[in-house]
């Protein structure tokens, strides 16, 4: 189900085609990714991305690893954009990247020895975003601050964000950062449109975390 929406045809999104970094990580839009760069297809891939002033696509590996041949990646990922590069002596290169929009994967080429793929962006135009009605971001704003309230109290090194996003699509992208889910859980609110189903799936994943975070609290008072 996850799928049927991302892979319908009537979505209209921009084509572009961009090198894909298959990686054991989910990055959302408005998300930073420090990697470290050792294998020389990616240092290869780096230095295109900096000379052309290219974004390459962040995918979760759906088989395979991340050295080695290359991992066939899910379908759906986050542009990432290089924001600051520390070249070592080795040639190795620590870096670290920034979110910028989700995209489907239409087509993945093998030509290069890093993967490149043709992507079609999947952002959710300003009509989507007015369509979310007022009581789901309401529900998602108070059980999010909720949910940054109780991780502080059950977590020592828990630092919540200075501010919350007032932008729907913003919010639901800082909520897939921020939660203690797994990879695939993760993956699959990549995955969710249109924005309002997103946000009304993350209503019950923090409904859930509150109720055990609250449980926990409880447990450990006692």
């Amino acid at each position: 189900m996850r799928n049927a929406e991302v892979l319908s045809n009537d979505q209209t999104s921009d084509e572009r085609q961009i090198p894909l970094f298959p990686l054991q990580a989910v990055l959302f839009p408005g998300g930073f990714l420090p990697l470290r760069i050792f294998e020389p297809r990616y240092r290869t891939m780096i230095k295109f991305c900096l000379e052309h002033e290219s974004e390459f696509g962040v995918v979760l590996i759906k088989e395979g690893e991340e050295v080695g041949e290359a991992a066939t990646p899910c379908e759906v990922g986050t542009a990432a954009r290089i924001l600051h590069v520390e070249h070592l002596d080795d040639g190795r290169m620590n870096i670290i990247t920034a979110g910028e929009y989700r995209f489907q994967i239409l087509e993945v080429q093998e030509h290069l020895s890093y993967l490149t793929g043709r992507v079609r962006m999947l952002d959710d135009p300003d009509t989507e975003i007015e369509a979310v009605s007022e009581s789901v971001t309401a529900q998602t704003e108070e059980l999010y601050e909720a949910y940054e309230a109780l991780s502080s109290r059950l977590i020592f090194a828990w630092h919540p964000p200075e501010e919350q996003p007032n932008d729907p699509r913003e919010l639901a992208y800082q909520i897939g950062i921020r939660l203690r889910i797994s990879l695939e859980e993760k993956q699959t609110l990549l995955e969710t449109i249109p924005l309002e189903q997103l946000l009304t799936r993350e209503i019950e994943i923090l409904t859930d975390q509150n109720r055990r975070i609250a449980f926990q609290l409880t447990a450990r008072n006692n």
